[in-house]
């Protein structure tokens, strides 16, 4: 098995994912969710969620088949890349030169179908993956293909919303509220703003 060259801004891309504070977190309602409508909206028994560090890989949601937490940061495909730039469909990881040796093709859980897409953060790196896996070969449609990427889209809004919650927990920001509606018309008519 080759392995994947580390991306040349790898402690940037390291000190953003940790910005996050989201590495070793217990497990969420909302990414649970999000895992749960990938694994059923394309039909597939392993859904993830994860976040690549330096030696491992966090499994920030998995769907109810996986049972660890964590796994180690594998050298190549399929891998959630910190490199990776744009989704990837592996119809049959098998016939994949890059996928042959990897032990979870091999033996347990006999990964034959991979399609992952990144998480992107606001500064344009890749923290992890949103991704589906099948014990089967097959391909997915234009719409699912689709999927994927809004899949990670929301998952990465989702992890951006608990970092702000972390940095500044509701009960000591100062609300930000909208001017009410009355106060807007009464601005309007008096030709003040609120």
């Amino acid at each position: 098995m080759a392995d994947c060259p580390l991306p040349a801004d790898e402690s940037a891309r390291m000190e953003n994912l940790r910005s996050f504070f989201i590495l070793d977190s217990q497990s969420d309602e909302i990414f649970d969710r999000i895992t749960r409508l990938a694994s059923q909206m394309l039909g597939l028994p392993v859904a993830l969620i994860s976040l690549v560090d330096e030696d491992r890989q966090w499994f920030l949601s998995r769907s109810a088949s996986m049972c660890a937490r964590r796994g180690v940061r594998w050298p190549s495909a399929p891998t959630p890349s910190a490199a990776m730039r744009c989704s990837c469909v592996v119809a049959d990881t098998l016939n994949d030169e890059r996928f042959r040796s990897n032990p979870l093709l091999t033996g347990p859980p006999h990964i034959r179908f991979y399609a992952v897409a990144p998480l992107h953060t606001g500064q344009g790196r890749n923290i992890g993956t949103r991704c589906v896996i099948g014990t089967e070969p097959r391909g997915l449609s234009e719409q699912e293909a689709g999927l994927l990427p809004e899949l990670a889209s929301l998952a990465m809004h989702q992890i951006e919303m608990r970092r702000l919650t972390y940095l500044c927990p509701p009960h000591l920001c100062p609300p930000h509220r909208p001017a009410q509606p009355q106060a807007i018309l009464r601005g309007r008519r008096t030709g003040v703003s609120p």
